[in-house]
């Protein structure tokens, strides 16, 4: 329930958290959606926010859908909301969040997030300026990483991360031909059931060519998938290949 007092709490930690360069470190306060509420109706302000961690929060989409209509973080430009239970009806909210189209950084790792929530995401018309997605630890699965491979909105991305998102050599097949994602410079694939077929795509893409990071440890590309990706002239700028 949102009290007087739980606003009060609220502004307390606002006090206390809050930095001149305009960030609000609310990691592990463990605030609920309560929380979040209030702080919403605070009287601090907000709108001076551009970098807010709500990470580890025990969020929930019933605090997310009311921070994703609120109108008072014009200037919100990184979003950590990681390690909650936001699920597929806080990711959709988030896709059509009113502060989505000044967004840089989107960190969404550990919260439940299937297919569909990871399809409102990546859809979503919104992210025009968005260069860093993280998906960690969501099973939002092969339908997500195609859908992004094609998206035109999200044409800015510099690093994106599909960490143990339950992805196959279908989703890579489909990366590795991707036109949008030309300025990607960091790609985490790590931990999915990747095997040759995906490293052998991605040796002869023609299009991720900006690529200095490259993890896909825990998967099953083998040594020939490691040799194509380490030979493909498409990875010149490969400063990292992290297989183990």
């Amino acid at each position: 329930m949102m009290t007087p007092a739980k606003i009060d709490y609220m502004n307390k930690l606002f006090d206390e958290n809050f930095s001149s360069d305009g960030s609000l470190e609310l990691k592990g306060k463990f605030i609920g959606d309560d929380g979040l509420q209030a702080l919403l109706k605070s009287d601090r302000n907000l709108e001076k926010i551009e970098n807010m961690d709500l990470s580890r929060n025990n969020l929930t989409f019933r605090g997310v859908i009311p921070l994703a209509q609120s109108t008072r973080f014009p200037l919100l430009k990184r979003l950590y909301i990681g390690e909650n239970k936001i699920g597929d009806k806080g990711a959709m909210a988030l896709g059509e969040a009113l502060f989505s189209s000044t967004l840089v950084q989107l960190d969404l790792r550990f919260n439940d997030i299937g297919p569909s929530g990871g399809l409102a995401i990546v859809t979503s018309a919104n992210f025009i300026k968005l260069q860093v997605l993280v998906f960690q630890e969501n099973r939002v699965g092969d339908e997500t990483l195609m859908a992004l491979a094609k998206s035109a909105g999200f044409a800015n991305l510099r690093k994106l991360n599909f960490y143990r998102t339950n992805i196959t050599d279908q989703a890579i097949k489909i990366l590795a031909k991707s036109k949008v994602l030309k300025k990607v410079k960091h790609l985490n694939l790590a931990r999915n059931t990747l095997r040759l077929d995906a490293a052998l795509a991605l040796a002869n893409t023609k299009t991720l060519t900006s690529i200095e990071t490259l993890l896909m440890f825990d998967t099953l590309i083998t040594d020939a998938g490691a040799k194509a990706i380490l030979a493909s002239p498409s990875f010149a700028n490969l400063k990292t290949l992290q297989l183990t």
